[in-house]
């Protein structure tokens, strides 16, 4: 008996595994002790978001380029659907350390990569993504290859301000010759939940400091011509659904993750939660903004 399609919101955020070969102190992912989503349970999932209808799936993690079985989901994924209608728009969000042989597999299945920098100045950069060096290099390696052998991918570059990077964040573009732009820079507010929630005493700054740091990247996206999104905190309750590893369904709730049932073994749980929790026209606002339909 086919498995029934749950009412989902049309933009979801898929986080295969908590593993990641970074270990930034801001992430707000899963821990990275969590164990992966098996091959078996992530195509099970792609089945249900493609029953749904979803608009738009971002893939994260953890770092999802370190499952063996990505390309093969992403190319199940973005598929048209059985109704005729275009498959979702695909995601990739992921620190840009996987090899160039794994990427041009990945590649011609997705809608935009999503990529870090953090800071124009090198030592603040490394400070933010610690673990690989040089992280930023190859980031920006890269960049130049989905600009100039991927064009139909859509680019979007992030940037987390903390007390590491704020005098460096605003100066990020800086790195970027013209040909190699983002399509769009977002400017994170750190989410202080998991490592986030950890460090957040030594790491987080004010409202206030984040606001001067937006402003300053503002003026530096109007110079280059480039769309700047803004993330605050202010605005993550009921904007995501995120499917965790275990298959648990997740949402931001008083700005707090509230797990909310597991798809398969308790979906009238799911949907009650997310009657409760989620607000489809933030839900859509949040995707649409920082992955517009270019």
């Amino acid at each position: 008996m086919p498995e029934p399609t749950l009412r989902l919101p049309a933009y979801v955020d898929l986080r295969l595994l908590g593993k990641c070969n970074l270990s930034c102190p801001f992430c707000f992912g899963p821990r990275h002790e969590v164990p992966s989503m098996t091959e078996t349970d992530a195509f099970r999932v792609v089945g249900l978001l493609r029953r749904a209808e979803v608009r738009g799936v971002v893939i994260s993690g953890g770092e999802p380029t370190l499952l063996p079985y990505l390309a093969d989901l992403v190319a199940e994924l973005s598929l048209p659907l059985p109704s005729g209608a275009p498959g979702p728009r695909v995601v990739l969000s992921t620190n840009g350390l996987a090899p160039l042989r794994t990427m041009e597999r990945i590649l011609p299945h997705l809608s935009w990569i999503a990529l870090p920098i953090e800071s124009v100045d090198k030592e603040q950069h490394r400070r933010m993504r610690t673990g690989v060096a040089p992280h930023r290099e190859r980031v920006l390696g890269l960049l130049k290859e989905v600009r100039t052998q991927h064009r139909r991918v859509q680019v979007k570059l992030g940037t987390v301000v903390t007390r590491l990077n704020a005098s460096g964040a605003s100066g990020v573009l800086n790195l970027l010759e013209d040909d190699w732009l983002p399509d769009v820079w977002k400017v994170y507010q750190m989410s202080e939940t998991n490592y986030g929630a950890d460090n957040r005493d030594w790491l987080s700054v004010s409202d206030q400091e984040f606001e001067d740091v937006v402003a300053r990247c503002e003026k530096a996206a109007a110079n280059r011509g480039i769309r700047l999104q803004v993330y605050r905190n202010t605005t993550r309750s009921g904007s995501y659904l995120f499917v965790d590893p275990d298959c648990q369904a997740v949402v931001i709730d008083d700005g707090c993750e509230r797990r909310i049932g597991h798809l398969f073994h308790d979906p009238e749980k799911v949907a009650a939660g997310l009657r409760d929790a989620l607000d489809h026209t933030g839900n859509a606002r949040n995707f649409s903004g920082t992955y517009p339909d270019l």
